[in-house]
């Protein structure tokens, strides 16, 4: 399991089943302890009924992972490390560094966000403190003290122009916080996860807020 590349919380990395190089969060989660905010509900919840997939959850806006029980393998130390060091030095070489949260959108099948974003003309779009990278067109740059409201205003222009030149809709990978716009991710909100029999209820492996890991 490769995790170190993978910027964010744990409760990001499930949501949206965080991955990348060949790995995601599925390949190794076992079970989540969930908080909705909406009803108090607070239970384990084991990872099938997450139904994860490509950069996606059951889990709904109202629910918030506290814990996640992950299985692990032994591994050697020094293919691991040289494994981490390639993968660092391609996202170097590949992927702008400075204020940004990673890929913008997800990738259509058969298809990458970036290149259909590019082929629209839209690398070095700029919208106040914001703009889309010149390295890598699935990247918006902040400046120094950027507004959200910037970087909301790009991430919208870019999908109407993609939208205008191919007919793609492209779907928003970052979560916007406080945005309503449903053009944020055109899917419909998912039902809860459930929680299936034979789970652990209330304070998992790990204990409130623990990020545990199963055997």
């Amino acid at each position: 399991m490769r995790r170190a590349w993978i910027r964010g919380s744990i409760g990001g990395a499930v949501r949206m089943n965080a991955g990348g190089h060949g790995s995601d969060m599925a390949a190794s989660l076992v079970r989540v302890r969930v908080v909705d905010l909406a009803g108090g509900e607070d239970g384990a919840v084991a990872a099938p009924a997450l139904d994860l997939g490509y950069r996606r959850s059951s889990l709904a806006s109202t629910q918030v992972v506290v814990h996640a029980d992950l299985q692990l393998a032994p591994g050697d130390r020094a293919t691991a490390e040289a494994e981490v060091a390639e993968i660092v030095r391609w996202r170097r070489a590949n992927q702008p560094g400075g204020q940004n949260a990673g890929s913008v959108f997800t990738n259509p099948p058969g298809d990458s966000a970036g290149r259909l974003v590019d082929a629209a003309g839209c690398k070095g779009l700029r919208h106040g403190s914001a703009q889309v990278s010149t390295k890598h067109a699935n990247f918006i740059q902040a400046d120094e003290g950027g507004s959200a409201d910037d970087v909301w205003a790009v991430m919208r222009e870019v999908r109407r122009r993609v939208a205008d030149a191919t007919g793609v809709q492209l779907r928003v990978e970052t979560r916007m916080v406080g945005f309503a716009d449903p053009t944020d991710d055109p899917a419909p909100e998912p039902e809860p996860a459930g929680q299936p029999d034979g789970v652990a209820g209330p304070g998992g492996p790990g204990g409130p807020g623990g990020s545990g890991v199963g055997a």
